[in-house]
């Protein structure tokens, strides 16, 4: 009972389940795709205001010692729908 691997509560790199994802990470993800398009689909620049909203919001959510996962799924999916808009925009020649 000398090796790592043979020690209770331990775990080797590449070996055992990886930590369990918490079930709020996707509605948040998904809410955060909605309000992060929404935002820069109606408000465009404007909508930095939002984004940095919901990552203030966010940091005091991990802050109060509240699920990270669902924290970063909220910035994870507004960036990702405001980054989309904007790309989408510059495409098409809008800005």
């Amino acid at each position: 009972m000398n090796r790592a691997s043979d020690r209770p509560g331990e775990r080797r790199a590449g070996q055992g389940a990886p930590d369990p994802v918490s079930p709020a990470m996707i509605p948040m993800l998904l809410a955060g795709l909605v309000v992060g398009f929404a935002s820069t689909y109606f408000l465009l620049w404007w909508a930095l205001v939002v984004v940095l909203a919901v990552l203030l919001g966010a940091f005091a959510w991990v802050w109060k010692g509240r699920d990270k996962d669902a924290a970063t799924g909220a910035v994870v999916g507004t960036l990702l729908g405001f980054v989309g808009v904007i790309l989408l925009a510059l495409f098409r020649g809008a800005l």
